[in-house]
């Protein structure tokens, strides 16, 4: 048998190598611009120039009014928004921060003024308004009482203004407080007196705020008068407060029966708003039972009490001595 005529025929599998041409990628060179469709009829890739044309690019820089920026489309509801209208989100962003701080700090120093303390007003009456409130804040501590008072240097300027405290005890009595701070023979409950006054230009005296003290006080060391300074307003306040950019500070030393022995004020002058001293940070037996609480309150008020009547009673006998004056 003759089989020298399959020497000539060709086995190659022809799909074989037209799946490795498929596997090879075709790249299409576009000079210009051109229009893609995928999947024709045949599910080939046809490429056909473009024939519109293209409107330039606008560059950044040529916008020059609210106009001329696009207005985008949301890809969710469809709805347009206008860019030109929105508001600057790195300003607002800002913003918020610096009020927030600003808020942060005003709290701050609020609490300050008042730790342990409260914030109060008083009225004062001039001759070119009716009445003006000026605020005032207290705090204290375990040895003094800072008073603050608030007022507008326009008005009041600060030069002008004038403390006077009445009945302060000698430094060297601050622990033998006993009877009254207006004088040893005095009716009047308080024990003691402030008084801040100004004045107007004509020069009238204008009193700003006067009070009656409800717990002794005493002298510095080497003193004999309180004194006084005038300190920057920083709170945010609105109203008429908001002019009282100025305090006059007046810085009260506590005066006591005993020594170690701590007081705690429940206001500053009599007829202000009195405090629960029960709920001041460090003071002892503040976390305690109220009624024992209680009970040594009043038996501090009865020892108390009873140390007043004993000096008024001890006064009372002191024999009168005469004293020749040679003419």
């Amino acid at each position: 048998m003759d089989y020298s005529k399959w020497d000539k025929m060709d086995f190659s599998d022809s799909s074989d190598n037209e799946e490795e041409d498929s596997k090879v990628p075709r790249v299409t060179a576009l000079d210009s611009e051109s229009r893609i469709t995928f999947g024709g009829a045949n599910g080939n890739v046809e490429i056909s120039k473009s024939s519109s044309t293209s409107q330039p690019r606008q560059s950044l820089s040529t916008i020059t009014s609210a106009s001329d920026i696009p207005v985008v489309s949301s890809s969710v509801s469809g709805d347009t928004i206008d860019i030109s209208t929105m508001n600057n989100i790195n300003s607002n962003l800002k913003d918020n921060m610096q009020q927030d701080t600003n808020n942060m700090m005003n709290n701050k120093l609020q609490t300050q003024l008042t730790l342990n303390g409260g914030e109060h007003y008083c009225i004062v009456n001039t001759s070119k308004e009716k009445e003006l409130k000026l605020p005032i804040y207290w705090s204290q501590d375990r040895y003094t009482v800072t008073l603050r008072l608030g007022f507008p240097p326009s008005k009041f300027p600060s030069k002008s203004i004038r403390v006077h405290v009445n009945g302060a005890l000698k430094y060297t009595d601050r622990f033998s407080a006993v009877g009254s701070g207006g004088g040893i023979m005095s009716d009047d409950p308080s024990f003691g007196s402030i008084e801040v006054t100004s004045h107007d230009d004509k020069g009238e005296e204008i009193m700003l705020l006067y009070g009656s003290l409800p717990r002794p006080i005493h002298l510095n060391e080497g003193e004999d008068e309180i004194d006084f300074e005038i300190e920057g307003n920083h709170l945010e306040v609105g109203g008429d407060n908001s002019k009282c950019t100025k305090l006059v500070s007046i810085t009260l030393p506590k005066a006591v029966p005993m020594a170690g022995l701590v007081l705690w004020w429940d206001c500053p002058l009599i007829g202000f708003p009195q405090i629960d001293v029960s709920n001041i940070q460090g003071r002892q037996g503040s976390k305690g039972d109220k009624s024992q609480q209680n009970d040594k309150k009043e038996a501090w008020k009865r020892a108390w009490d009873e140390a007043h009547v004993m000096f008024k009673e001890k006064v009372k006998t002191r024999v009168k001595q005469e004293i020749n004056v040679d003419e």
